[in-house]
């Protein structure tokens, strides 16, 4: 099938499906070129950044010190 055949059928998927549609095609491009993503090493779970509330406190006090000299 051809591109121009598929973009009118591309453009009637939902805005989920799509989304969808660019995580297939971009796994598909990472599996063709031989890069393994962070997340396929189990390398980003191994941070423990999801679940870290140290991380988030630390996060919250630079945002807020950003705000206190931006806003003056």
């Amino acid at each position: 099938m051809l591109l121009s055949e598929l973009i009118p059928q591309l453009k009637e998927l939902s805005h989920t499906d799509k989304l969808l549609l660019i995580h297939f095609l971009a796994a598909e491009l990472l599996k063709e070129s031989s890069i393994v993503p962070l997340d396929a090493q189990n390398k980003v779970a191994s941070l423990g950044l999801y679940d870290s509330f140290e991380a988030a406190a630390v996060l919250a006090k630079a945002l807020a010190e950003e705000k206190a000299t931006t806003n003056g």
